[in-house]
């Protein structure tokens, strides 16, 4: 149904999911640092496909790394979110 698109929803899905239930264990700032961390790696890989690879291939690589970044930080929020709601 979705081809090629599937791996990459599954990429950004997997992230938020990680990202949500790794909030829970650990505390704001390490989650912050960690998010920010990641997204420093994703902006990095995404510099590196338009300069490095560029192409077709090279949008691949960005349109993936892409997704990454998206599911890190809905990740990231909806486990504040939820924490937030918890503690008060």
């Amino acid at each position: 149904m979705l081809e090629g698109w599937t791996t990459i929803l599954l990429v950004g899905i997997i992230l938020a999911m990680l990202l949500f239930f790794m909030s829970r264990r650990i505390s704001r700032k390490a989650l912050f640092l960690t998010s920010t961390l990641l997204s420093l790696v994703c902006v990095g890989i995404i510099i590196y496909s338009i300069e490095g690879v560029g192409g077709w291939e090279g949008m691949g690589l960005g349109v993936f790394t892409l997704s990454g970044f998206l599911g890190i930080w809905i990740g990231t929020i909806m486990g504040l979110l939820i924490k937030n709601k918890h503690v008060n």
